[in-house]
């Protein structure tokens, strides 16, 4: 399809390329990005994302996706997006809700600050999001609007050919909106008794490539999105990874640590990057991050690092202005 032997480009992204051998293995994204503009460098189509977007042949994903056009609604659909979005990424899922103007937006959480090494992952993953929709409603679906958190790249028209709908920028989120009535309106192609079938297969699946990462990672992973408090208890974690909170414990036990010592050790790691940041004071960082105050973050802190969070924010802001300098 590309009409050229991408294997040097996949090397130089620093990607093994036995690991693209099993469609289900997982590249991290900063090896994504770096192939795909490698890619759009080479091939010299900057809209390289939007025009490949629709064209997934991932395993995992063409069997999410035919779970989903065998959904009955597209509600039901997108509740079976954001539980099995394993399938597709390791990133926090996309989220959608009903606003009061009569409309449904998607939403995919941004973490980063976006540049244009990224850009055409989002514009890979919108142009899929929209293929797929249009995919299980019929050619009648139409998006209200797409929004982008980037101001408009030179490529801007290749938006309304690829996506079929207006698109506003600089809008600080990565969504889509169409007309809410989409949401319980009954999908000509669904099948009960198909979708049965597939969601075992689905599910298998899911706690296969799951099984892969260590579950103390994914949820250190999970509160650098944001997608659970530092405050979260045994049963919220539990329901994020759809598994009971004995088997929560049975399996952080067997990686030898504890939800306790994760969430400690993380709020640890935030409280670093907020004290050199030099935004906020001491007690507003303790509270920030879920405790009760600065002595039990400061008692916590000298715990695990040795020192207290004002030392420790002074030697660090001597140590940056030593190497400016």
């Amino acid at each position: 399809m590309l009409g050229f032997d991408p294997s040097p480009l996949i090397e130089q992204a620093g990607i093994d390329a036995r690991v693209l051998a099993d469609p289900d293995n997982r590249i991290t994204l900063e090896k994504v990005d770096r192939l795909f503009t490698s890619l759009t460098r080479l091939t010299g189509k900057s809209d390289l994302g939007l025009s490949t977007g629709g064209s997934l042949e991932a395993r995992s994903y063409n069997l999410l996706q035919h779970l989903l056009m065998c959904c009955s609604t597209l509600s039901e659909a997108l509740t079976f997006l954001h539980r099995y979005y394993i399938l597709f990424s390791d990133e926090a899922p996309p989220t959608f809700g009903r606003k009061g103007d009569g409309s449904v937006k998607v939403s995919f959480p941004i973490h980063d600050a976006m540049d244009d090494s990224k850009l055409v992952r989002y514009d890979y993953i919108l142009s899929g999001l929209c293929h797929w929709l249009r995919l299980i409603c019929g050619r009648e679906f139409k998006l209200t609007q797409i929004l982008l958190p980037f101001s408009p790249p030179p490529y801007e028209s290749a938006y309304q050919r690829w996506l079929h709908a207006p698109v506003r920028f600089n809008c600080q989120e990565v969504s889509v909106v169409f007309p809410a009535f989409w949401l319980d309106k009954q999908l000509h192609q669904s099948n009960p008794h198909i979708m049965n079938m597939i969601k075992t297969e689905v599910k298998n699946l899911a706690e296969k490539i799951n099984n892969r990462a260590l579950l103390s990672d994914r949820i250190r992973q999970a509160l650098q999105q944001n997608r659970i408090e530092f405050s979260a208890t045994q049963r919220e974690v539990a329901e994020l990874f759809h598994i009971s909170s004995r088997t929560l414990n049975r399996h952080l036990q067997q990686e030898g640590t504890s939800l306790k010592s994760i969430l400690t050790q993380s709020r640890i790691e935030e409280a670093k990057k907020m004290l050199v940041d030099n935004k906020y004071s001491i007690e507003q960082i303790a509270m920030k991050i879920g405790f009760s105050g600065r002595r039990t973050l400061d008692r916590i802190f000298i715990k695990y690092v040795g020192m207290s969070p004002a030392q420790y924010r002074s030697k660090r802001i001597a140590e940056m202005n030593a190497e400016v300098a």
